[in-house]
């Protein structure tokens, strides 16, 4: 092991290795996994001497499943600096593969850095996966990165976010949902995230421990009571996202160039020629705590739902007055460079100023009729004739 990145071949995630039962043992954490994954690199590279760079999360060496031992083992790489030990090591393990072209030993996805290394997904290049054969020895092979959905690389950042602010722990898979589905109050009147304002925030708290911390004053939070259960809808123009916005459980929204009764107003976010395509109100969402839902307001120019099959995309009418319930990877298809897509964050922990939300003074102003061709095979699947004039 070594800590000289030049001298290395290989960054291993320690953690991910170790807290992997797929690789022999019948312990939830397991140092011997990580010793055995040494000598199966020296067989896969065919080098006795390989050098490897260790990474840890800082929670392995205070992890409980582990005995005195290994926890011991491990601190004393740590201060004989032949082991690397962050609060999070994901993105430290993928700096080495971008910049010095190591090989990552993990069966991490890191669907959460996609955004940041682009070249993820997909590579064939840098990244290896240990494996157990079949006679219960383990083994190095090569691994093709997955293309996820943007759903999966939205839940997988929520994560770390919720890792790196103490609420998720990998022990206690539930537990988070204790405290993000509370409002919080802190009890620094001026507090920018938790203070008195006229509703209590949607910013994401600490935890240490049992307690519930403000990250600005460091000082326990007020439980407030519960908080609605929302979902988190994007806006995709061109497929960039260019917006998100707020479905509520119980409360219906409106989502067009400019809804009657107010709702979402997309034309902050996209450009006149998608927006005029766009009926006033053209679908409204409804989320009942658990999924949403989506009706076509007899939209002027169709609504389709985009759904991922894994032959290809399969592109569906959705017909006028019908209810149709998304799943995870469907697509609301309003315009051919226009859709909205569910997040697949299960909690939301800031406001968008910019949501779109507007109320029926706001849509007012902007709302003209529109219509634009919609294809005569589409008006034919929804069992209606194409508009004249």
């Amino acid at each position: 092991m070594t800590l000289d990145a030049s001298a290395a071949e290989y960054v291993i995630d320690v953690a991910n290795v170790v807290r992997a039962p797929a690789l022999g043992g019948d312990r939830a954490a397991d140092l011997g996994r990580f010793e055995a994954l040494l000598d199966a690199l020296a067989e896969f590279a065919r080098d006795p001497a390989v050098q490897v760079y260790p990474i840890t999360d800082r929670s392995l060496l205070t992890d409980g499943r582990l005995t005195p031992q290994e926890r011991a083992r491990l601190d004393r790489w740590y201060r004989d600096r032949l082991l690397e030990v962050l609060p999070r090591a994901d993105d430290r393990i993928l700096e080495l593969a971008d910049t010095l072209e190591l090989h990552v030993v993990s069966a991490d996805n890191f669907l959460d850095f996609h955004r940041a290394y682009p070249w993820i997904p997909g590579d064939r290049d840098h990244f290896l996966r240990p494996l157990l054969g079949p006679d219960g020895v383990l083994v190095v092979r090569p691994r093709i990165m997955p293309v996820p959905p943007e759903w999966q690389i939205s839940r997988k950042e929520e994560e770390g976010l919720l890792l790196e602010a103490g609420v998720l722990r990998r022990w206690a898979p539930s537990a988070h949902r204790d405290v993000l589905s509370r409002e919080w109050r802190c009890p620094e009147a001026d507090c920018p995230l938790f203070g008195a304002g006229e509703h209590p925030s949607a910013a994401l708290p600490r935890r240490r421990g049992r307690r519930v911390l403000c990250p600005t004053h460091g000082v326990p939070l007020e439980d407030a009571g519960p908080r609605p259960r929302r979902a988190q809808m994007k806006v995709l123009m061109d497929g960039t996202v260019r917006g998100r916005f707020m479905v509520t459980a119980g409360q219906p929204l409106a989502v067009g160039r400019a809804p009657a009764g107010g709702g979402v107003a997309l034309g902050a976010w996209i450009d006149d020629k998608a927006v005029d395509s766009v009926s006033r109100t053209h679908v409204v969402l409804e989320y009942d705590g658990t999924g949403l839902t989506v009706v076509d307001e007899r939209s002027a120019n169709g609504t389709r739902i985009r759904r991922r099959r894994p032959s290809g995309d399969e592109m569906l009418p959705l017909f006028h007055g019908t209810r149709w319930q998304l799943r995870r990877g469907d697509a609301v298809v309003l315009h051919e460079r226009l859709e909205l897509l569910p997040s697949g964050r299960q909690f939301v922990f800031e406001d968008d100023a910019t949501d779109g939300t507007v109320g029926a003074q706001q849509a007012a102003a902007a709302a003209e009729p529109t219509m634009v061709g919609l294809p005569s095979d589409l008006w034919r699947l929804a069992g209606e004739p194409p508009p004249q004039g």
